[in-house]
């Protein structure tokens, strides 16, 4: 994560927008998310949309699948 302050964002924000990109990257790894970090999600929404375009295209499940395809065939 940036420690650097990014133009025209406060320190609020940005903590809200690192907080949502780690409890996607969570998500997408599999991790449960407690009834309060679901709810932080549905509240920051929009945010929550921006995040998801900007996470990695390549997850862990991808590599598993790769990984078994190699076996069986």
């Amino acid at each position: 994560m940036n420690r650097e302050g990014a133009p025209g964002k406060s320190p609020e924000e940005m903590y809200i927008q690192q907080k949502v990109r780690v409890l996607l990257m969570l998500r997408k790894m599999g991790s449960n998310l407690t009834a309060s970090e679901e709810e932080f999600l549905r509240t920051y929404a929009g945010v929550v949309n921006s995040q998801l375009s900007q996470l990695p295209q390549h997850s862990i499940d991808q590599g598993k699948e790769a990984g078994l395809q190699k076996q069986v065939g």
